[in-house]
């Protein structure tokens, strides 16, 4: 077989992504875990963390920091709890992610939520001997 007689398949003159079309999805739903995607940015004042978590209201997202931990917990539900499912891609239940930090002021942790996604902003703790003095030279 030359190489034209190879080309020549019926197999490469149809759109080859038709071959994967799928298949992205089918490993997403065979790996996919109850976690959710969240970057977390760290600034000289703070770590700032933003979770995404569509079609979740606040009232369903539980937060908690102890021992260095930021948990972060939502209770992502089913809006037509009645009707029969015919294609079920969106992950729901318990959604879990936790995140370790070192050096947090804790009391000045703030979060809000806007538009699915969830913003945690943990201050760190700045000590005095690590800030900069300036030296007057004589």
């Amino acid at each position: 077989m030359n190489s034209n007689e190879f080309f020549n398949n019926n197999f490469f003159k149809n759109d080859p992504s038709e071959l994967f079309k799928d298949i992205g999805k089918q490993v997403y739903n065979q790996f996919s875990s109850s976690a959710f995607p969240t970057n977390i940015y760290d600034t000289d004042e703070a770590y700032i963390v933003e979770a995404e978590l569509p079609g979740v209201s606040k009232e369903d997202i539980s937060l908690k920091f102890e021992q260095n931990i930021l948990l972060i917990k939502a209770n992502k539900k089913l809006k037509n709890e009645n009707q029969k499912i015919q294609l079920n891609e969106r992950s729901t239940g318990e959604l879990e992610r936790h995140f370790k930090f070192d050096d947090i002021n804790k009391e000045a942790i703030t979060a809000n939520h806007a538009e699915g996604v969830l913003y945690v902003t943990l201050p760190k703790v700045i000590d005095e001997d690590e800030k900069a003095t300036t030296i007057a030279i004589q």
